[in-house]
């Protein structure tokens, strides 16, 4: 058993098997022919017939083409693929240079997989597939090769969407990567090489699918003549966006129109035209916001996406079809509705199931007062959309709008310290937000507002409460999950709560992320004064479960995050979650060195994390600040332009840089040095005087 267990962990290691699980690759190993080769057994010569495909499950083997030695291969290495797929002939002879086990598939047992495992040997053949299209000359073997895997004589689609497969890991393939770029399944693939699937497990394809499930619900709009309908943020689980307008109450309409279009299997295309034609169709429909926006650019041309009537800004490829979004419903909002995606990814540690936070996100809460009282001002002002922001940049109202952005939050940060103040019995304050929300200095200006109440805040951190690292929970690649709220002592944290709201003093425990190990009293003492209040921040901060039932009367909770974007037109809108993406790339080159790619890269596993540990738990905030500043992208822009062109072109981020490029390149740049040094936007851009040593000079 013990031996059998050691052969599934090999066959994990192959990437060729990738994504599939552990009882998968055990009813694989079923099927295949496993021996034991001595030393200097050769298993095939070059130009034998290509009747196995091999796994090596131990030992090393030595390669060798037209007579030359080649590199080494060791257990979890695939052999014989291009000849095994296409039927052909080994282009390598392989020789065992020590004792070496294998696992052999025949395609007689490939064929006996089609009946008894037909899961199987689809992963099987789309793997291969994925994978040796970068290898093969022209996309029409790899065509070739896909059409003797599924036993047809040919595939005759010569768009890219013959070249990968349906879904990786349960998760829809929506677009393409060929080199650089990411394309639309519907793009021809002649002369295309290196194809590699995006999928809804990544954000990038998430967009995807989300641009054109917004798309179509734009066409369903038009046919039935509801022109006010425009598309709104992504809530926190990922799959629902909202949608508002003056004639929702035709919800039951616009999902039958919705319906039928995916019926229909409407194509989704993009056309390029002139800048001033698509002005003087933006102006003739009424998208006036994505006309002001093209007349703040200097283009001659433009991306349009289009699906039957309507036209809207790119960039970014579609689904080749309305026909892929069979998920779609449209929900009941209080400003409006949600159109739910359904589940785009199987998520196997989510707590809470997506309907419930799709429920949650109908809550007056999700949007806050505060988030409802900044876009007032920012009516009040004139500023409703990208164009209307440009527009005031270049007519010299750059400064009147910092000034009263700033203003906004130092207020609404006042209106927090007088609710802690005001509210009865509150001796813990807890702050909680996603990555690059801001918190760090919303903290600190709180603080001041505290201070300037009478109350005096003593800081806990949750980091030096975490376990030793051999104690805490792991994710699914066996890494520890520091991220889980198991990974914290949460007995010794209520404890010491409880002491320290009972007037006591405790020592505080010290977590070192170097050695991973916890010295329960290597912390500072400390104690809570009658004018005091405990400030906790982390990433757990809202979730009930960290203080435990005998404190959460005492807590208050604020949850900081930015809410407010402005819109490019009835599709787009720049997302929350891209300028949290922008100010860390930022942030991360300044002070750490992290190159835009780390971070591109790192991105959706903290989102990830978000989704289950911190958007969950929103709910229990008593008040949401939003973060945003009107005015940062146009000040991010600045640094995130050259920082995004340091990906290179052939990297496997650069798509997500160049989509995030072209979006923010629609704003009108504003110089750095007129952002205030209290501001909350200097945390990322750096020079905030909170990192200035006290008593230095300007």
């Amino acid at each position: 058993m013990d031996g059998q267990l050691e052969d599934v962990r090999t066959l994990a290691r192959t990437p060729l098997l990738s994504g599939l699980s552990v009882p998968e690759l055990g009813a694989l190993l079923e099927l295949l022919e496993t021996t034991t080769l001595d030393a200097g057994h050769r298993l095939h010569a070059e130009g034998d017939a290509a009747a196995h495909l091999t796994f090596v499950l131990g030992g090393t083997a030595v390669v060798e083409r037209k007579a030359r030695r080649g590199q080494d291969v060791h257990s979890g290495a695939a052999l014989g693929v291009i000849g095994f797929a296409t039927r052909g002939q080994h282009a390598e002879t392989i020789t065992a240079a020590t004792p070496l086990r294998i696992a052999r598939l025949s395609h007689d047992a490939f064929e006996q997989m089609r009946t008894t495992r037909p899961d199987l040997a689809a992963h099987l053949s789309h793997a291969l597939v994925s994978r040796l299209s970068a290898e093969l000359r022209t996309p029409r073997e790899a065509r070739t090769m896909l059409g003797r895997l599924d036993g047809a004589p040919g595939v005759r689609d010569d768009t890219l969407r013959a070249l990968v497969p349906e879904t990786v890991e349960s998760a829809l393939v929506v677009a393409a990567r060929v080199g650089p770029r990411a394309l639309s399944l519907a793009a021809s693939a002649e002369g295309a090489a290196n194809v590699a699937p995006i999928t809804t497990a990544t954000g990038e394809g998430r967009e995807v699918y989300r641009r054109s499930a917004g798309l179509v619900l734009l066409e369903a709009a038009r046919r039935l003549n509801v022109p006010t309908l425009r598309m709104g943020l992504s809530v926190s689980s990922g799959r629902v966006i909202e949608v508002s307008g003056k004639d929702v109450h035709r919800l039951t309409e616009l999902q039958r129109a919705l319906d039928d279009l995916i019926a229909e299997r409407i194509p989704l295309r993009s056309e390029v035209w002139s800048a001033d034609d698509a002005i003087a169709h933006f102006e003739s429909v009424g998208w006036h916001d994505a006309a002001q926006l093209l007349h703040t650019l200097m283009l001659t041309s433009v991306e349009l996406l289009c699906c039957g009537g309507v036209r809207a800004l790119g960039p970014g490829p579609l689904l080749p079809d309305a026909g892929m979004l069979s998920a779609l419903r449209l929900l009941p909002h209080p400003q409006g509705m949600l159109l739910d995606f359904g589940p785009l990814v199987r998520e196997q540690l989510v707590r809470r199931s997506y309907s419930t936070m799709a429920l949650e996100a109908t809550s007056p809460q999700y949007g806050a007062a505060m988030t409802c009282r900044q876009a007032e001002w920012l009516e009040s002002m004139r500023i409703r959309s990208v164009g209307e922001f440009n527009d005031a940049v270049i007519t010299g109202r750059v400064q009147e709008l910092m000034l009263v952005s700033e203003g906004f939050h130092e207020k609404s940060i006042a209106e927090v310290a007088d609710a802690i103040k005001e509210a009865p019995h509150v001796r813990v304050v807890a702050v909680a937000g996603p990555s690059a929300s801001g918190k760090t200095t919303f903290i600190r200006r709180l603080k001041i507002q505290l201070q300037v109440n009478g109350i005096q805040p003593v800081g806990l951190s949750l980091d030096d409460y975490y376990r030793n690292r051999n104690e805490v929970p792991t994710d699914a690649h066996g890494n520890a999950d520091l991220e889980s709220i198991e990974a914290l002592d949460l007995q010794l944290l209520q404890t010491h709560l409880t002491a320290l709201l009972a007037g006591e003093r405790v020592t505080t425990p010290r977590y070192s992320f170097h050695t991973g190990k916890s010295t329960p009293d290597g912390g500072d003492p400390i104690a809570l004064a009658n004018h005091e209040v405990l400030l906790i921040e982390g990433i757990h901060a809202l979730n009930p479960h960290l203080l435990g039932p005998q404190n959460q009367q005492q807590c208050f909770r604020i949850f900081a995050h930015p809410a407010t974007s402005l819109t490019f037109d009835h599709l787009s809108r720049l997302e929350p979650s891209d300028v949290r993406l922008i100010r860390r790339i930022v942030r991360d080159r300044h002070r750490r060195g992290f190159v835009a790619s780390d971070n591109l890269q790192r991105w959706a596993s903290v989102r990830r994390g978000e989704r289950l540990w911190i958007f969950p738990f929103q709910q229990q905030a008593d008040f949401v600040f939003d973060t945003s500043l009107v005015y940062e992208p146009s000040v991010l822009r600045v640094y995130a332009e050259r920082y995004l062109l340091e990906v290179p072109r052939d990297h496997e981020m650069f798509p997500a840089a160049h989509r995030l490029r072209r979006l923010f390149e629609r704003f009108v740049p504003i110089h750095p040095d007129d952002v205030p040094a209290t501001s909350l936007l200097r945390e990322f851009i750096g020079g905030s005087s909170f990192d200035r040593p006290q008593g230095s000079g300007n």
